[in-house]
């Protein structure tokens, strides 16, 4: 093989290239680790408050990976913290524009990172490029702690609190077995429980609609009392002649009973055939209904006064003369019980100041129907025979 020997210039070219290479790749490295390449959508959070560890570029995450980072963090005029993230683009589409954000830490002491919660009734619309979210809470931090334990501290006075717990102490010392087995008692009453705390949680829920219910009616139930204790009252001051109208109502019972008892049979039998009355009474109540108040309504009017000859004494009556028919025949004239209509009560009926004329039932109650003569006749046979004979039947009996 032959050794081809390069210049000295073209040896510097290429250590200088394999530099400048090298320094290429780590700058590219550097810059993918930092997402200078990456496509990203500005994103804002607005909190109450960011935590105590809360820096730029802390993570973003949704479901534990992580999709962002936070660009900076600004206070508002309100006292709120406006956080600016740049989330992944390509990650946008998996965020609901309902989306909420929650600042939490692994640890105590941990850096504090934003996590996207997707609630359960997800928009179908996607967070779009520069949106603003609500943050829904931030975790809790140990100087919380401490801050919220400094002032219930301040407000305790040391030796009460000295007494206090010498007390706890002399109470519980020598008992240890006791607290024990009681604490493992209520763990296992707590064991039963919890499978029916659902039906404990309705039942709570019910009893508070029912208290509610309760509270509504409250003023009337407590004057129900107050009426029931002066019924009581107005019962115990009058005992004795409460007593002495129970001993004659007995005696009248019995005396009613002496009385109706024996004829018991008799009552029910009556009783039993006054079915049907009462039922054609009841049915055709509407029409007594119709004639009380058409009397009552031409009773309280004038024209009854005139009629009934108030201030004059004279009873005054409307007579007219029809025309006569035909004697009754047997059979022809016998009727028939054809004819039924529901009770009413229309006008004119229940008025007896309309002038308006009332309808009526054409009705098949006759074997022939009524022909009234509209002209005057003489039938002296009939006349003789209506005064001074027994009126004698097409049948040829006297009825």
């Amino acid at each position: 093989m032959r050794r081809v020997d390069r210049s000295p210039t073209s040896k510097k070219l290429a250590a200088t290239g394999l530099v400048i290479a090298l320094v290429a790749i780590a700058v590219l490295s550097v810059a993918q680790f930092f997402n200078v390449f990456a496509s990203t959508s500005p994103v804002t959070l607005v909190a109450d408050r960011a935590g105590l560890v809360m820096n730029p570029d802390a993570k973003v995450r949704l479901r534990g990976v992580v999709i962002g980072h936070v660009k900076s963090i600004d206070s508002t005029d309100d006292g709120r913290v406006k956080l600016k993230m740049s989330v992944d683009s390509d990650q946008m589409h998996r965020l609901p524009s309902n989306v909420q954000a929650q600042i939490e830490s692994n640890t105590v002491f941990g850096a504090k990172s934003v996590d996207l919660v997707i609630p359960d009734n997800a928009s179908p619309n996607h967070l779009r490029s520069g949106a603003t979210i609500e943050g829904a809470n931030v975790v809790v931090e140990l100087n919380t702690l401490y801050q919220r334990l400094v002032n219930v501290l301040a407000k305790i006075e040391p030796e009460k609190l000295n007494a206090t717990l010498t007390a706890v102490d002399t109470a519980l010392e020598g008992k240890g077995n006791q607290i024990g087995q009681g604490l493992s008692d209520l763990s296992n009453f707590l064991g039963k429980t919890n499978r029916h705390l659902d039906s404990l949680n309705r039942d709570i829920e019910a009893g508070g609609i029912t208290m509610q219910t309760y509270a509504d009616v409250a003023p009337q139930l407590t004057r129900i009392i107050d009426d029931a204790v002066f019924t009581g009252n107005t019962l115990r001051d009058n005992s004795s002649n409460l007593d002495a109208i129970l001993v004659n109502a007995t005696g009248m019972a019995n005396t009613i009973n002496g009385i109706i008892a024996p004829k018991k049979a008799q009552i029910i039998s009556m009783l039993s055939n006054l079915n049907p009355t009462a039922e054609l009474l009841g049915y055709q109540s509407a029409d007594f209904k119709c004639f009380l108040t058409a009397t009552a309504s031409l009773v309280q009017s004038p024209r009854a006064d005139i009629i009934f000859g108030k201030g004059s004494g004279a009873l005054q009556l409307d007579t007219g003369v029809l025309p006569g028919t035909s004697m009754y025949t047997y059979p022809n004239d016998l009727p028939k019980v054809n004819a039924d209509g529901p009770p009413s009560c229309a006008d004119p009926l229940g008025n007896p100041n309309s002038t308006a004329k009332p309808d009526f039932y054409v009705t098949d109650n006759a074997n022939m129907p009524y022909q009234p003569r509209m002209t005057a006749r003489f039938d002296k046979t009939k006349l003789f025979g209506l005064l001074f004979e027994v009126p004698q039947h097409s049948g040829g009996s006297n009825r």
